[in-house]
């Protein structure tokens, strides 16, 4: 098989084309044992059935759905768009990271060198000392 073949992929068989028909027969076979497993097909006569005695009722349910998802997605993309990251200089930035390192970072530390690296009472600052 070419590049060109990959990309493009292959014509859209006809279900009628005697080169395809045992193909087609045998996915639709599968999809139908499929359906009937999951019982996705019973679910579909029932909505269905839901939406023939009830059209003006179903087609609220169904448009309703839809503009509220528009709506949702309007909603999150106003508030991204408006959304105002507070200025920080670089300063702010490098006490964040200095402050998260302290609370978090060292634990790493201990556990590989057994000691800390940011002396914070006397015992450890001895251990830095050179006299």
């Amino acid at each position: 098989m070419n590049i060109k073949q990959i990309i493009i992929g292959e014509k859209m068989p006809d279900k009628n084309d005697p080169k395809y028909k045992e193909l087609h027969e045998s996915s639709v076979e599968a999809g139908k044992t499929f359906a009937e497993t999951v019982r996705l097909d019973k679910a579909a006569a029932k909505v269905q059935g839901f939406a023939s005695r009830y059209p003006k009722f179903f087609l609220c349910i169904i448009f309703g759905f839809v503009l509220f998802s528009v709506a949702l997605n309007l909603y999150r993309m106003s508030t991204a768009v408006t959304h105002q990251r507070q200025p920080s200089s670089a300063v702010e930035r490098q006490e964040k990271e200095l402050r998260f390192n302290r609370h978090h970072g060292r634990e790493q530390q201990t556990e590989k060198t057994g000691h800390v690296s940011n002396p914070s009472n006397t015992k450890d600052y001895e251990h830095y000392r050179q006299d």
